[in-house]
């Protein structure tokens, strides 16, 4: 169910008013062509009566036209970015046919523990999933070096740069994090420079396939600072304004939690 904090946006209820003055405005004019008055319907002829009700009519169609909108942005909103379809909706990431992308930490860890890795997160939730751990370690393994972004060595184990994706089945893994006591860090500056790497490397691995992504930093890796709304934006941000050349859609599917503290309709308006 909408929560009414939805309904707390100024675009909303601007762009609402607008409908509402051309619906209005429209009627008027569909009125005067058929030579119908408000007095055929009902018996007044006071003129101020005759404004309260068309002020009240208006102020009625305007509240079930912000209604009505908030309740279409509450489930999933449709964009076009750089010409690519981005659709956002309430879903489940491993339920999309498309390419589904995982985010790991630098090392791509397997080890669901609920030290390295989190059972109750999107990573840990992918690794349970499988089969076979075995065959994901080798592909990571023997997974092909990018000349940009090459793996390294760090205190006598590899990890990758952040922004590198390597495929496996029909998942796209993606280097997101940096992990050090435990924990997965990631600075301002690192998410926006991920998220940009990320781009021009689904780019470079998505063979025409539609891409699905969740909510980047919205789960165990937490961004400092930076809500579910400003995540989403940046998301979307550094899309629009990067060199990646995509010509698949691409949807970022949101938790129930997520998108009730998302406006998605200012989203909208935003892009």
């Amino acid at each position: 169910m909408m929560k009414i904090s939805k309904l707390h946006s100024k675009v909303l209820w601007k762009d609402s008013f607008l409908y509402a003055v051309s619906f209005i405005a429209a009627i008027e004019t569909i009125c005067a062509i058929a030579d119908f008055s408000i007095t055929d319907v009902v018996n007044i002829q006071k003129w101020w009566e005759k404004g309260l009700i068309i002020i009240g009519v208006f102020l009625l169609l305007w509240i079930i036209i912000a209604v009505i909108k908030a309740l279409r942005a509450d489930h999933a909103i449709t964009l076009k970015i750089k010409g690519i379809t981005v659709r956002i909706e309430l879903g489940d990431i491993f339920k999309s046919p498309n390419w589904k992308l995982i985010p790991f930490n630098e090392f791509f860890d397997t080890i669901v523990d609920d030290v390295v890795i989190a059972r109750n997160s999107l990573n840990g939730k992918f690794i349970e999933r499988l089969q076979d751990i075995d065959d994901l370690n080798k592909k990571i393994d023997e997974a092909e070096d990018i000349p940009s972004m090459k793996r390294k060595t760090k205190a006598g184990r590899t990890y990758y740069p952040l922004g590198r994706i390597i495929t496996y089945q029909d998942y796209l893994l993606l280097a997101f994090s940096h992990f050090e006591n435990n924990q997965a860090k990631l600075s301002h500056n690192e998410y926006e420079i991920c998220l940009r790497a990320m781009w021009n490397e689904i780019s470079r691995v998505y063979a025409h396939r539609p891409v699905t992504i969740p909510l980047l930093g919205g789960g165990i890796t937490r961004i400092t600072d930076k809500n579910e709304f400003h995540l989403l934006r940046c998301i979307l941000c550094t899309l629009k304004t990067s060199d990646a050349q995509i010509y698949q859609p691409i949807t970022i599917v949101l938790t129930r939690e997520s998108i009730d503290k998302i406006n998605l309709y200012d989203i909208k308006k935003i892009f």
